[in-house]
C-alpha cells in the first residue's frame, strides 16, 4: 500500500489557489516535524514560536501513538487515531499535505500513519527545505498557541490496516530464530551504517548498536538528494537511485521477496518504505517498534545483535 504521493512544493501551492472557496474539500498542510533525542530539538514547540506553512496544523508522532507501549513510536489503535484527527479539525475529504521543516524526516511517517488509517487523500510535500530555501513560498512566523486553528470534528474512519502493514516483534523474532528472514524477505535498516554495523552509539543512552541478523543497510540519506533531502521526483528515478545505494552498500534485493523496512524507532524506516514504493515496488512494510524495541527484548541473547555485515 503506498503510504503518499509526493507534491512538489509549486504544485502544493497551485492546488491551494484550486481548492480556495471549494465547498467539498480543504487543503491543510500537515506539520510533523519530530528529532531525535540526542538533538535536544522539540519539533512542536517550533511549530508553535518559529514558522510553519500558512494554515498548517501539528500532528505530533510522539503523541499519536500506543501510549501503553514502551517503546516510543508504536502505531496507535484506530480509537486513538480518530480523536486525534477530530482535535486537529480534519475531515475525512480533506486533502492532506505532511512536511516536517527537516526536508523528508519524520514527515513520511506521518504520512504512512494517516495511510495506515485510511484517510482518503495523503501528499508529501517534496519538500519543506525547497519550499523555503529554494522555491521562498510563503510562511507564517506569528506565535501559535494552538496546534491547529480549525474547530475540533467528529472524525471517523473505520479503516485499519496494522495486521497487514505492520511487523511484530514476534514474527520478526520467530523468523531470525528459525532462519527464514534472509531466505523470504529483503529487510533494510535506515540508520547510518555506523550504527548498524555496532561502531558508533544509538541516541538513546544504555541502547546497544548492530541490527537485526539478516537485515541489511539501507540508510535513509541513500535514497535522498543529499543536499535537499527530496524524492526523485519520477518512479523511474527511484529505481536509479535505490539501484545506486544496492551497489554501494553490497545489498541484495530480490523483487520476488516481501520486505520489511526498519530504523531506530519507525521514523526513517518510513522515508525508505516511501521510497520503494515510489519506485512501484509492492509489499513492504515497516516493523514499527525498529532497533530499540529489538535490542531491548533480546539484550540477554547477543547472538540476536549482530555487529558488521552478516
Amino acid at each position: 500500500m503506498p503510504s503518499f504521493k509526493l507534491i512538489t512544493p509549486k504544485n502544493f501551492i497551485s492546488l491551494v489557489e484550486k481548492q480556495k472557496g471549494s465547498t467539498t474539500s480543504r487543503v491543510i498542510p500537515i506539520d510533523s516535524t519530530w528529532y531525535l533525542p540526542n538533538l535536544n530539538r522539540n519539533g512542536h514547540q517550533e511549530f508553535l514560536n518559529d514558522e510553519r506553512i500558512p494554515g498548517a496544523v501539528y500532528f505530533d508522532i510522539d503523541g499519536v501513538k500506543d501510549t501503553s507501549s514502551p517503546y516510543p513510536h508504536m502505531a496507535p489503535d484506530l480509537a486513538t487515531f480518530n480523536k486525534a484527527m477530530s482535535q486537529l479539525g480534519i475531515q475525512r475529504d480533506d486533502v492532506l499535505v505532511v512536511y516536517d521543516r527537516i526536508g523528508n524526516f519524520s514527515a513520511p511517517r506521518c504520512a504512512w500513519t494517516l495511510a495506515l488509517f485510511g484517510h482518503p487523500s495523503v501528499y508529501l510535500l517534496n519538500n519543506f527545505k525547497a519550499y523555503k530555501e529554494r522555491e521562498k513560498l510563503p510562511l507564517e512566523t506569528d506565535v501559535r498557541t494552538k496546534d491547529s486553528e480549525y474547530p475540533p470534528t467528529d472524525y471517523k474512519s473505520d479503516v485499519d490496516l496494522r495486521d497487514k502493514e505492520v511487523v511484530s516483534y514476534e514474527e520478526l523474532l520467530q523468523l531470525v530464530q528459525n532462519k527464514e528472514l534472509k531466505k523470504k524477505f529483503n529487510v533494510f535498516d535506515a540508520r547510518a551504517l555506523p550504527r548498524f554495523e555496532g561502531n558508533a552509539p544509538e541516541p538513546r543512552p544504555g541502547l546497544p548498536s548492530g541490527h537485526v541478523p539478516g537485515a541489511q543497510p539501507l540508510p535513509f540519506i541513500n535514497v535522498l538528494d543529499k543536499e535537499w533531502l527530496t524524492y526523485p521526483s519520477t518512479a523511474e528515478e527511484m529505481k536509479a537511485k535505490l539501484t545506486e545505494a544496492f551497489k554501494e552498500l553490497n545489498d541484495e534485493f530480490d523483487p520476488k521477496k516481501e520486505t520489511i523496512c526498519m530504523c531506530g524507532t519507525g521514523v526513517t524506516g518510513a522515508i525508505i518504505k516511501g521510497a520503494l514504493e515510489l519506485a512501484d515496488i509492492p509489499n513492504v512494510r515497516l516493523y514499527d517498534g525498529s532497533w530499540t524495541e529489538w535490542a531491548i527484548r533480546v539484550k540477554d541473547d547477543r547472538t540476536l545483535i549482530a555487529e558488521g555485515r552478516d
